[in-house]
């Protein structure tokens, strides 16, 4: 939902999820939204990044660094103007290698399978619950608020949860399926799921075990924190990708 996975538009005006108008587009991570495409103070951030890590990370050369992507993108791909347009391969390694949790990341993607042929199918989720938030206004708002509310290693987490499929869990308990069906989301998955419900359920409670076990407390809090902010029809679309129907 941020950069590594698709293109943006954020010149253009993001909408709140009740009011459907907004003002001012969605910034990257710690600010920036885009840049204007300059050579030459890229090339400076870079020799930065390979030369002084820690001073790269201090400074928050990071995130100019992927605001400069942005705008690099930005003034050449047509399709900037489509919240769910996937960025290029070679744009999303060189923005997951600006930090060490995307580092690891790719480089256990190449080990996967491969960097290019993972990452196409991650955008693929992705875009498709992007693009239940509804039109291209609150596709950028959903991608805003993530940005802005999820820690890039709670961001990183999801791409690798995202790759690495459907796994086997064993079925929920009765008291298990009640409490997940507590909430509006919940309730809708498992009428759809009917007996399929036990299956289901456990597998997204291992999917969320996960998520949990990769991240800090606090990074964790903040994810849940947004997650429980979407709208039910965004979260059904969550849930039916994760649970793998």
């Amino acid at each position: 939902m941020s950069n590594e996975l698709t293109i943006s538009n954020p010149g253009a005006g993001s909408a709140g999820p009740a009011t459907d108008v907004g003002g001012a587009g969605g910034a990257g991570q710690g600010g920036f939204a885009s840049l204007p495409p300059n050579a030459t103070r890229k090339a400076e951030i870079e020799a930065i990044m390979r030369t002084d890590f820690a001073r790269y990370e201090d400074e928050g050369l990071d995130k100019e660094y992927r605001a400069l992507l942005q705008g690099e993108i930005e003034a050449v791909n047509p399709e900037a103007g489509n919240p769910t347009a996937p960025m290029p391969a070679d744009a999303s390694r060189t923005v997951l290698c600006s930090s060490q949790e995307g580092q690891k990341l790719v480089g256990e993607w190449e080990r996967m399978g491969g960097f290019r042929m993972i990452l196409s199918s991650v955008q693929k989720d992705v875009g498709e619950i992007v693009k239940e938030a509804g039109n291209n206004l609150r596709q950028r708002y959903l991608m805003q608020t993530f940005t802005e509310a999820v820690p890039l290693a709670a961001e990183v987490a999801l791409m690798d949860e995202f790759a690495s499929g459907v796994p086997w869990a064993p079925p929920a308990s009765q008291g298990e399926i009640d409490l997940f069906a507590k909430t509006e989301a919940g309730k809708i998955m498992v009428q759809h799921w009917g007996r399929e419900a036990p299956e289901r359920v456990g597998i997204l409670r291992k999917r969320a075990a996960r998520l949990v076990d990769s991240l800090t407390e606090d990074e964790a809090a903040d994810l849940w924190a947004w997650f429980d902010g979407l709208d039910t029809h965004v979260v059904t679309r969550i849930f039916r990708k994760m649970a793998g129907g």
